[in-house]
């Protein structure tokens, strides 16, 4: 078997060398390692972190949230016409049903249904 200098196969090395430890965390560097190390780790931690609240972040976010939403609501809502697009279907349906029994049995075609008037393309 090959090795790859200054490994072993079963990690003892790490056990063999002169390990140092940090004295910021704990950690254990190999000497040259740890001049690198050392600067970063107290500079991490050493800064001072204020301590997170849920409550002010839900509470941040509902105000945020409503400050977006007010110009929206100044405009003027469309009306939902749905109750007409839903009966125009339902006698488009029928008509159609009353077409197809015609043809079937031979008798004349019933009148067409009244025309649905759309109010969004009425002139006003």
């Amino acid at each position: 078997m090959s090795q790859i200098p200054g490994k072993e196969l079963n990690g003892t090395t790490a056990q063999r060398q002169d390990l140092a430890p940090c004295t910021t965390c704990g950690r254990h560097f190999a000497p040259d390692v740890l001049l690198r190390h050392d600067p970063i780790c107290k500079k991490v931690f050493n800064k001072k972190r204020k301590p997170f609240s849920s409550l002010e972040q839900t509470a941040g976010n509902r105000n945020h949230h409503c400050e977006a939403a007010a110009p929206a609501k100044e405009q003027p809502e469309k009306k939902s016409n749905w109750r007409q697009h839903h009966e125009d279907f339902i006698n488009t349906v029928q008509s159609a049903k009353q077409v197809t029994k015609a043809l079937k049995e031979g008798h004349p075609l019933p009148p067409p249904p009244p025309p649905s008037i759309n109010p969004a393309l009425l002139q006003q």
